[in-house]
């Protein structure tokens, strides 16, 4: 059997081996099962769903296929090899969402709204996690800013608190929490569904990472958060 067929059986061996641990109680099971059950419970193996399914076929093309001269008819590129390389890889050690943590900008639900935009202003940013009793409640917008300011006849924001912003707010409440030590296949994941969720047609302002991804989580100066940016699969 040539190197790339022994790399590629050994990575793909370790994978069903994973599967069927982690997935399947320990058992043994049908390759696209196993794949399939997975998928619906971890964000990686979704995202690398139709890739698994073809390493899947070149295996048992590998394995069952006639021979000639005792070498198998099927064999694996370099491409190939790597990229289940790099698939096992992730699966091992995905990267999780902690490295995009950054100092967090936030504002309490009664502060007034000058403080919010001087905050926006001064580091360039258009959401903001509002707090009530060290928990977030919501993330404010320009969106919210702007349907508030439609509703006014006269305008004070050094005399006018979030709190009243956000009660005029068209929705509210569009965020997520996620642990720290979730991958970033997971947020990925998250912020996608969000589009289906209410208020459908529209991705979450904010995914906010803490360290348990809990909504009854105190936030303190070493919570962190990270607006996501729609990561295309």
């Amino acid at each position: 059997m040539s190197q790339n067929a022994e790399r590629f059986l050994a990575c793909f061996n370790a994978i069903e081996r994973h599967l069927q641990k982690n997935f399947n109680n320990g058992n043994h099971g049908p390759f696209r099962m196993l794949l399939n059950t997975a998928a619906n419970k971890n964000a990686i193996y979704k995202r690398f769903l139709d890739d698994l399914y073809a390493i899947g076929d070149l295996r048992n093309a590998i394995v069952h296929s006639d021979r000639f001269d005792g070498r198998p008819i099927a064999e694996p590129v370099d491409e190939i090899v790597e990229k289940v390389e790099e698939i096992w890889n992730i699966i091992q050690h995905p990267d999780k969402v902690n490295i995009f943590e950054k100092k967090v900008l936030y504002c309490f639900v009664d502060d007034y709204l000058s403080k919010a935009l001087n905050i926006m202003l001064k580091h360039k940013i258009t959401f903001i996690p509002i707090l009530q009793n060290n928990l977030i409640i919501d993330v404010l917008n320009g969106n919210h800013i702007t349907y508030w300011l439609a509703n006014q006849t006269t305008v004070s924001t050094t005399e006018t608190t979030i709190r009243e912003v956000l009660l005029h707010a068209e929705y509210r409440g569009n965020f997520a929490l996620i642990s720290r030590k979730e991958s970033v296949y997971e947020a990925i994941e998250i912020f996608k569904k969000s589009y289906r969720e209410e208020p459908k047609n529209r991705y979450y302002d904010a995914i906010i990472i803490t360290n348990h991804g809990r909504k009854d989580e105190k936030m303190n100066r070493y919570n962190r958060f990270k607006r996501y940016s729609y990561l295309s699969g």
